[in-house]
């Protein structure tokens, strides 16, 4: 039983058998490797792309910059170079490795010195906190990229590894606090940067040590065996630190979940308004600016003893009441909000235009689908002559109504008709009845009745009388 489940898997994960030949794959590595020419350019041209989308914090722009951007190569290269013990190939790797971040780097600089837009956005300060996270990303992205070259026929695999693993916003991001002068983001970035190369070169190795590729072979097993420690000892003491990040990261987060829930439960009372709530997970302080009635000091130690229960104990609970204690940084937050509500506003019609959009598009696409049921006007309205043949005209258009929050989109077919004299009442029931039959009720129907107006006579003039002669 063990031995059919083990040649079951063998058979289902074997990466040898659409594998391309190790000289097309070495050819491979090593043209990506170089940095001069056309990849420079490229490279160029993808910093201010991803510079650009993280001034204007536009994701969709970040991701193409992380398309076209050819970092990927001297990092694969150079994890290649350590699977296959080639030596020439990691020092090539890391001078354009090197190259390519320097140019990187001062470009980057080069265009946040010169854009008007200085404020941080969402997706720079996403850039500035590595965490073991981005470690995992990197990792499994890598990896998937490492399978992915090695293969005969080209796959999509790598274009989402670049995406994934994000190579290019992290340098743009420092470049940010090189022409700002915010140290924090400089050395973050940077950080998060060599976390992302360094194990994307370790997962290329260890792919490329599963598969049967050819090896360099050294004078010495020593000197083979000192290759392998280096690139291990580089990635533990790079991973190291993340780790410490990314459980301050855990912290800080639960830390903030817990204070907006004790804010809104025990500090937005009816009457009162929270106007800001500053939390500072490093700090362990929480500052709530009040308005409306003010709480009394009865109130404000019930609020205080129930911090225990959110997991806030040992926090410092600050409660300033009234506008008049507005300061600097209640401003500040009060604009932030603003132009959050502001954006997601701008988000939410932006994304209405599009499903409008979309319906029309697909309205003009099949044209045929606005009456479906129905068959053409003409001769729609010869069929409703024959038992109303006092219509004259008629009409078919779709009204569509687009989804909401709490509502799906819906679709009614519009059938106008103009008519010799006004149509009774029941008669109009009786045709409303037969449209709704004859669409076959694959969609609402509804009718519009018009009666055609009757052109008012000419006016007659009267001849005058004339006085009769006794």
């Amino acid at each position: 039983m063990l031995d059919v489940l083990r040649r079951f898997l063998h058979a289902r994960f074997l990466l040898t058998d659409d594998m391309a030949d190790p000289a097309e794959i070495q050819a491979d590595v090593e043209a990506g490797v170089p940095f001069r020419g056309t990849n420079l350019w490229v490279l160029i041209f993808a910093i201010l792309v991803a510079s650009v989308g993280l001034n204007v914090n536009s994701t969709a722009v970040i991701i193409g910059a992380m398309l076209i951007s050819p970092l990927m190569g001297p990092i694969v290269g150079i994890g290649y170079g350590a699977a296959t013990l080639e030596l020439g190939l990691i020092e090539r790797g890391l001078k354009s490795l090197l190259t390519a971040s320097v140019f990187s780097l001062l470009v980057s600089a080069l265009y946040f010195r010169l854009t008007p837009l200085t404020d941080a956005g969402s997706e720079l300060l996403a850039r500035t906190t590595p965490t073991t996270w981005d470690v995992l990303i990197a990792l499994f992205g890598g990896a998937a990229g490492a399978v992915a070259l090695t293969r005969k026929g080209h796959s999509n695999a790598v274009p989402g590894v670049a995406i994934a693993t994000a190579l290019m916003p992290p340098l743009c991001t420092a470049g940010y606090g090189l022409a700002t002068a915010h140290w924090s983001f400089l050395f973050g970035a940077l950080y998060l940067f060599s976390i992302n190369c360094v194990f994307i070169a370790l997962a290329t190795f260890l792919v490329c040590r599963v598969l049967p590729l050819t090896r360099h072979t050294f004078d010495t097993d020593r000197r083979a065996r000192r290759v392998r420690l280096i690139i291990w000892a580089v990635a533990l003491l790079t991973a190291a630190p993340s780790v410490y990040l990314a459980i301050g990261i855990v912290r800080d987060g639960t830390f903030t979940h817990n204070a907006q829930r004790f804010v809104e439960e025990q500090l937005n009372l009816p009457g009162t308004y929270v106007v800001t709530s500053r939390i500072l997970p490093q700090a362990h302080s929480l500052n709530v600016l009040l308005a409306g009635q003010r709480l009394t000091d009865a109130q404000l130690l019930k609020a205080r003893t129930q911090l225990p229960r959110y997991r806030l104990a040992g926090a410092v609970l600050t409660v300033r009441q009234g506008l008049a204690r507005l300061d600097s940084a209640d401003t500040q937050a009060l604009r932030s909000r603003v132009l959050e509500d502001v954006r997601s506003r701008q988000e939410q019609t932006l994304m209405g235009y599009e499903t409008r959009l979309g319906q029309l598009q697909q309205l003009l696409a099949h044209p045929d689908s606005a009456t479906a049921g129905l068959p053409g006007a003409a001769a729609l309205l010869r069929e409703v002559q024959v038992e109303h043949p006092a219509v004259r005209q008629l009409g078919l258009s779709r009204l569509v109504r687009p989804a909401t929050d709490s509502l799906r989109a819906d679709t009614t077919v519009l059938v106008a008709v103009r008519t010799r004299r006004p149509l009774p009442a029941d008669e109009q029931q009786r045709l409303a009845n037969w449209l709704r039959l004859r669409a076959g009720g694959r969609q609402p129907v509804r009718l519009l009745v018009e009666p055609q107006s009757v052109p008012a006579p000419a006016p007659t003039h009267a001849r005058p009388l004339r006085a009769s002669r006794r």
